[in-house]
C-alpha cells in the first residue's frame, strides 16, 4: 500500500477514536446526557479493531477474528443504542446479546476450525446491520413528548447509517468473490468503506453534539423563564409570551385573571415555610392543569398569580376563575389543617391590548375581593 493510503487508513480509526474522546468529555460535563457515553463507547470500540484490521495482513486475521469482532459488534450496538436513548428509547440488550453470541460462534468456527474469510465477512457484515436496525422503531417512531432539537437530522443520520450497513453487507456478498484476494484490507473497496465510515461518523457526531448543545440552550432558557418553585412562568417570561400571543392572535378574545392565596401568612407562621411552599406548589399545579395550550400562567411573586386566557366573553373567564376558586378549596396541604382559598380579579383585555392596564384593573378587583371577605371572584369589563 502506498504511503498516502497508509496514512488514510490510520486517519479513519484515529478520527473515530477522537470523536469518542470528545463525546466522553462532553458527557463528563453533562452527566444527564447518558447517550453521549454510549455513543462514545461505540466510536472507541469500533475504532480500535478498524485500525488493527487496516494494518494487519489477511493471513493474521483469523487469529484475531473473535476479539476484534466482539469490539465491532459491541461498538455498533452501543452507537445505535446511544441514538435510541437520545430519543427516549433503547436497543434491546437481550436480543442484541443473542445476535452477538450467535455471530461470534459462527466467526469462531470459520476462523479457528474451518478458515473461511469470505464467510466471516458475510456473517459479520449482516450481523452489524442487524444490530444497527434493532432500535429503528424507537428512533424513527419516537413518541417522546418533549421535542428533540434537530430530531429530523438525527433520524436521517441514523437511517443513512442503517442503509449503508445493509448496502455494505450486500456489497460484501455480491461484489467480493469467494476466492478472496489476500490484499482485501489494502484494496480500493476497503479504502472506500473507510471513507464512508469516516463521513458517516463525523456526520452523526456533529448532529449529536449540535442537538445536545441546542438542548442545553433550551433548558437554560426554560429555567430562566420559569419560577423555580411552581414551574410556572416568571414575571419576565410572562410578558414576553404575552407579546408573542397578542402578535400572533390579535388583541381581542383575551382575559386576565389575577389570583392571590388568602391568609397565606398564617400558613407560613403556623406550619412553617415548607408548608407554605407546598401550598404554592399545589396551587401552581392546579393552574398548570387548568390552562390550555394558548393560555399563560405565571407566578408574579409571593402568593400572587396571573393568567392570560383565550376567552370569547368575560363570562367564560369568570367561569374559569370560579372553577379555580372551588378547586383550590379541595387542595390538600400535608401536615396542615388549613383549607386553602384564593381571591380573584377578572377583566377582559380591551381592543388596544394594553396588558399592563388590564393587570392593574384586575389587581384592583382582586383587592375588592379581599375586602369583600376573600374566597371570591370579582370581575369587570376592561
Amino acid at each position: 500500500m502506498s504511503s498516502p493510503n497508509q496514512y488514510f487508513v490510520l486517519i479513519v480509526p484515529a478520527c473515530a477514536a477522537l470523536l469518542g474522546v470528545a463525546m466522553i468529555y462532553c458527557w463528563s460535563r453533562l452527566r444527564d446526557h447518558r447517550y453521549l457515553l454510549w455513543i462514545a463507547s461505540g466510536y472507541i470500540s469500533t475504532a480500535i479493531p478498524l485500525g488493527i484490521h487496516s494494518l494487519m495482513p489477511n493471513e493474521h486475521l483469523a487469529r484475531w477474528t473473535v476479539p476484534l469482532s466482539t469490539m465491532y459488534l459491541f461498538g455498533v450496538w452501543a452507537l445505535a443504542h446511544g441514538v435510541a436513548v437520545r430519543f427516549g428509547g433503547r436497543s434491546p440488550p437481550r436480543l442484541a446479546g443473542t445476535i452477538m453470541f450467535i455471530t461470534l460462534g459462527g466467526l469462531f468456527y470459520f476462523s479457528q476450525i474451518h478458515d473461511d474469510l469470505w464467510l466471516r465477512l458475510q456473517i459479520l457484515g449482516w450481523s452489524l446491520a442487524l444490530l444497527i436496525a434493532l432500535p429503528a422503531k424507537s428512533i424513527l417512531l419516537s413518541s417522546r413528548t418533549r421535542p428533540i432539537p434537530l430530531a429530523a437530522l438525527l433520524r436521517a443520520s441514523y437511517l443513512t447509517t442503517l442503509l449503508y450497513a445493509f448496502f455494505r453487507a450486500l456489497a460484501l456478498t455480491t461484489l467480493i468473490p469467494r476466492e478472496i484476494q489476500p490484499d482485501l484490507t489494502q484494496s480500493g473497496f476497503w479504502l472506500l468503506m473507510l471513507a464512508a465510515n469516516m463521513f458517516i461518523s463525523i456526520w452523526i457526531a456533529l448532529a449529536i453534539l449540535t442537538s445536545t448543545a441546542m438542548s442545553i440552550v433550551q433548558t437554560l432558557d426554560h429555567e430562566r423563564s420559569q419560577d423555580p418553585l411552581t414551574r410556572l412562568l416568571n414575571r419576565r417570561a410572562f410578558f414576553e409570551q404575552v407579546k408573542k400571543r397578542l402578535e400572533r392572535y390579535g388583541h381581542t378574545g383575551w382575559a386576565v385573571i389575577i389570583c392571590d392565596l388568602d391568609h397565606f401568612k398564617i400558613v407560613n407562621d403556623t406550619w412553617g415555610h415548607a408548608a407554605g411552599d407546598r401550598a404554592l406548589k399545589e396551587f401552581g399545579a392546579l393552574l398548570a392543569r387548568t390552562v390550555r395550550q394558548d393560555d399563560l400562567a405565571a407566578r408574579f411573586g409571593g402568593e400572587e398569580f396571573v393568567l392570560l386566557i383565550r376567552s370569547t366573553s368575560l363570562h367564560t373567564a369568570v367561569l374559569v376563575a370560579e372553577r379555580l376558586r372551588s378547586s383550590a378549596m379541595n387542595l390538600h396541604i400535608p401536615a396542615t389543617a388549613h383549607t386553602l382559598t384564593a381571591s380573584f380579579g377578572v377583566v377582559q383585555l380591551n381592543s388596544n391590548g394594553d396588558i399592563n392596564q388590564a393587570i392593574e384593573q384586575a389587581d384592583r378587583l382582586l383587592y375588592e375581593a379581599k375586602h369583600a371577605g376573600r374566597n371570591k371572584v370579582i370581575w369587570k369589563a376592561s
